[in-house]
């Protein structure tokens, strides 16, 4: 099967890239040149740089052109969709780093998130989620954590935590996670997602919610996060019996 046009051209601006033609801090040619040079359309050109954007390749800005940010493909984090224990998988490779930890009312967007009363006070965790532990590593997420107050002793722990925030809880409180919902959506991204996570406002994005229930059917935690799309990809497998 023929590849579309605009995934031709993008295949051909990364060899041009990883061959060195156009080099890191370099810039590509404008849109109405590279219309000429491989004889498409502007619509072709921008669906081909915003695949060259998504895999961390260039980025443009307003006035100054796309440029060259990086000569490889930033790697794609995979994680399996499946049982619990692909949640344990995903936090041990996704590390988390806490940008801050405050107790603070739900807004009424997120009681209606959680499922939760407005107003009601939770410890509100706000994160990075990255792909190793060092200082430079690639951004996976922005993730906000939902904590009830009776278990926001947690927050000490979880930097070195190398597990689920759930086990965490089962082990500090004695409190087993019975059930979790997950709900996943396509999204665009806003300015300062985007900017967290290195890529441009409006490009698509994965938002993952998750609540977690106890035995009694009390909620004990909730995670919202939001994955680049270009660089995140949910991977499940299908067995066909006969």
């Amino acid at each position: 099967m023929t590849l579309p046009r605009y995934r031709q051209l993008a295949a051909a601006l990364r060899a041009d890239i990883t061959e060195g033609r156009y080099g890191v801090g370099d810039h590509l040619p404008p849109e109405m040149e590279l219309c000429q040079i491989y004889s498409a359309s502007r619509h072709t050109v921008r669906d081909a740089l915003r695949l060259l954007r998504e895999a961390g390749l260039v980025e443009r800005r307003r006035g100054a052109g796309t440029t060259v940010i990086a000569a490889n493909s930033t790697p794609t984090f995979v994680q399996a969709l499946g049982g619990a224990e692909s949640l344990t998988q995903y936090a041990r490779e996704a590390k988390l780093r806490v940008r801050s930890a405050n107790p603070r009312a739900l807004t009424l967007a997120e009681a209606e998130r959680l499922k939760a009363q407005p107003g009601e006070q939770w410890l509100v965790i706000e994160g990075l989620r990255l792909a190793s532990a060092g200082s430079g590593a690639e951004p996976v997420a922005v993730s906000t954590l939902f904590v009830p107050l009776e278990f926001a002793g947690i927050v000490g722990a979880l930097e070195g935590w190398d597990g689920a925030i759930h086990q965490l809880i089962a082990r500090d409180f004695g409190v087993q996670t019975r059930r979790i919902e997950q709900e996943i959506a396509a999204e665009t991204m806003d300015a300062a997602t985007a900017k967290t996570l290195r890529t441009e406002k409006g490009s698509a994005g994965l938002r993952t919610l998750r609540r977690y229930f106890d035995e009694r059917d009390q909620l004990v935690l909730a995670t919202d996060s939001t994955h680049p799309g270009g660089r995140f990809v949910y991977a499940m497998t299908y067995r066909l019996d006969g």
